[in-house]
């Protein structure tokens, strides 16, 4: 298959497969894998592999019988690890032990081995939204988005942002409906004057970049999932400055992507710190795009070729 299967929003896929597949043909499954010819199977998520059953017999039963299955097949088990916590898992150890490669998208990600674990960056997307419909910039407007759990990601600003000093900023609160922010959310509007704003529905790629657009900076208080680096790396793409929590991971990307792109909070998110931030990234001198040179989407996805041909060969040597 040429490209992935349509969606309404851009998901880990768009990271694996770019315009050219490499000569490798992709298939997709859901639920158990049998009798399915394939020379990799590549899992993000382990739930949908070996059912939504609680009990741990259950899945240690079904990841037996998954990696029976691959052994049988002479198929490479890769993974990609997103969560730093170490897996206390018996069903996830066991295919720990079978797994090949180990992927994780940055260079502070635990895996079960060094040995076995490949860094693959998150691309960006600035080739994904050519022709787009763009917005223009609004001045001093913080944009608060996330695809799901709004509230991880808004709570804090919306609690603080009444009484931050700064003139002229407002809040933006963007993302699916959260039933944790249905009374914060008016009680934040009526504090601050006018000053927030709300849209909680689930939106389009094509929205999704225009709010984004009209941002000056996007406000990530968590980067913890995939779905949060997504966000931080589709507002680099649209050459919108990011506020963040102070990481090694942050750190990096900034020196990475230069100076002013990438700006950290300091602890919890305040208005003190909001005023301290906006004032500091306001006064820093940035380029006029960050660098992303190294996460173009090409190179990218023929670094996850690379990595599937040699998990490949390595089982059927």
């Amino acid at each position: 298959m040429g490209h992935r299967p349509p969606a309404p929003k851009v998901r880990y896929i768009d990271q694996v497969i770019g315009e050219e597949t490499h000569g490798i043909d992709f298939g997709y499954f859901g639920g158990a894998f049998r009798n399915q010819a394939a020379d990799v199977v590549h899992i993000l998520d382990l739930n949908p592999l070996l059912g939504e059953s609680t009990k741990d017999s259950a899945r240690v039963a079904e990841a037996k019988s998954f990696v029976e299955t691959l052994q049988e097949q002479r198929t490479a088990l890769v993974q990609t690890i997103l969560d730093s916590t170490p897996a206390d898992d018996a069903a996830q150890q066991i295919l720990d032990e079978a797994t090949e490669t180990f992927i994780v998208l940055d260079n502070h990600t635990p895996t079960p081995d060094a040995s076995r674990t490949v860094v693959v960056p998150h691309a960006h997307f600035r080739s994904r939204f050519f022709g787009y419909p763009r917005a223009h910039e609004v001045a001093g407007r913080l944009l608060c988005v996330a695809r799901s759990e709004l509230s991880r990601s808004a709570e804090g600003p919306l609690k603080v942002f009444s009484v931050t000093d700064t003139p002229g900023l407002s809040l933006r609160v963007v993302g699916d409906e959260d039933p944790a922010l249905e009374q914060l959310i008016p009680r934040a509007v009526r504090r601050a004057g006018g000053s927030v704003s709300a849209r909680t529905e689930l939106l389009s790629d094509a929205e999704l970049v225009r709010e984004i657009d009209a941002a000056e900076y996007v406000i990530l208080p968590q980067v913890t999932s995939l779905e949060d680096m997504t966000l931080l790396y589709l507002a680099l793409s649209l050459d919108r400055p990011v506020m963040l929590p102070e990481s090694e991971l942050a750190r990096e990307l900034g020196a990475e992507v230069g100076p002013g792109w990438i700006n950290c909070f300091d602890g919890p998110v305040t208005a003190e710190g909001i005023d301290q931030l906006v004032a500091q990234a306001r006064a820093l001198p940035r380029s006029v795009r960050p660098d992303l040179d190294a996460r173009d989407p090409e190179v990218i996805a023929r670094r996850y070729a690379e990595v599937y041909r040699a998990a490949a060969k390595s089982v059927t040597r």
